[in-house]
């Protein structure tokens, strides 16, 4: 019978993400009620999705966080990213549609969305990568190997089509990248690289071509912003300094049909109002220091960039999210991490967390 030695590990970063995640689930409930009721007759339809999808995400988070040595994602990272690209190419071929986008895999009752694994996989491999070619970093040729790497699992992933998904795996692996002393020149130059295909993606599909025009629009006249955010910055604005109060948000009231998905911090702001949206900021700040913090103390340069490619996935997906969700950025499905409506985004991103507790264990051992 194993043995798990608890007290090695930071158990604050444990039983916050904890606390974040159940903050979810009910904001989740609170969120859909309505739509749910009206949609499918059984308002507590996706809250109960939310909590299977949890407990399978917490069997996830038990596993990365106890039973996964980080020598394992060492060992088999090229069969990890592997066996993701086949996924994600397979997914283009014999995928789920949903909403004009072909993203997700049926296996047996539940879909799988691909997607949210390569986020992970593509962490893993590239920390494998400088960790393997960190006397390169300085010249030319260490950008050809992880350019290839990261295209090949970016183009068919955008094929689906997904753009947010591709634009936050770039950034998180530029920036390992540029951390592990890359030349800035080479960093640029795949940056350029990038917002040429982003801006080839967004001429390609005309509803994207529509939302980058109001975006542009939006910083001349707020009023030519999207109409999801205008719904969702008159619910921030409504929610006050303490909010209406839980279950009281208008914006759920079909304003916004799937609130509780992307647009689920409009919710909190305006049902808890400034001080509850402040407390969701201020825990994604607290993970993205803690993150540095812990990756100046890993073992070995492999551990150090997979710590902080975790704690970039997990803060730049916030970033996002919320910057959509105020208008600073345009609008893109990007999920709010352990707080939005579940499935594989919601797994996938408490999975990371136990790799990042797992790896807890060696910061705390110095500090």
């Amino acid at each position: 019978m194993f043995k798990i030695d608890f007290a090695k590990y930071d158990y604050i970063l444990m039983i916050i993400i904890c606390i974040c995640i159940i903050f979810g689930s009910f904001m989740v409930f609170s969120s859909s009620v309505v739509m749910a009721d009206i949609r499918w007759a059984s308002p507590y339809k996706f809250f109960i999705k939310q909590v299977l999808w949890v407990c399978l995400g917490f069997v996830a988070m038990f596993i990365t966080s106890f039973l996964i040595d980080y020598k394992f994602y060492q060992k088999y990272s090229k069969i990890i990213y592997f066996l993701t690209l086949v996924f994600v190419v397979i997914v283009l071929f014999v995928g789920v549609s949903r909403l004009g986008a072909k993203r997700w895999l049926s296996i047996s009752f539940f879909t799988v969305q691909p997607s949210e694994i390569a986020k992970v996989s593509m962490i893993i491999i590239i920390a494998d990568f400088i960790s393997r070619k960190k006397d390169l970093m300085d010249k030319w040729i260490a950008l050809l190997a992880p350019s290839v790497i990261i295209l090949l699992m970016l183009v068919p992933i955008a094929l689906e089509p997904d753009l947010g998904t591709p634009i936050l795996i770039a950034g998180v692996c530029f920036t390992m990248l540029f951390c592990a002393g890359i030349k800035i020149k080479a960093i640029l130059l795949g940056l350029v690289s990038i917002m040429i295909l982003m801006a080839e993606e967004i001429v390609r599909k005309p509803y994207r071509l529509v939302r980058f025009k109001d975006y542009v629009a939006s910083f001349i006249n707020i009023d030519a912003s999207s109409y999801q955010v205008k719904q969702s910055l008159n619910a921030l604005g409504s929610g006050g300094f303490f909010g209406k109060g839980i279950g009281k948000s208008q914006l759920k009231l079909m304003y916004l049909p799937e609130v509780h998905t992307d647009f689920i911090f409009p919710v909190i702001g305006e049902e808890l109002g400034f001080v509850g949206s402040s407390f969701v900021i201020i825990f994604f700040m607290y993970i993205f220091f803690k993150g540095l913090k812990m990756s100046k103390y890993m073992p070995d340069t492999f551990t150090k960039y997979l710590c902080l490619g975790i704690t970039c996935l997990i803060v730049f997906q916030a970033i996002i999210n919320l910057s959509v969700t105020t208008g600073v950025f345009p609008a893109k499905g990007v999920p709010l991490p352990f707080i939005s409506f579940g499935g594989t985004s919601l797994v996938s991103n408490m999975a990371a967390a136990g790799i990042l507790i797992n790896l807890s264990q060696y910061s705390k051992r110095i500090l």
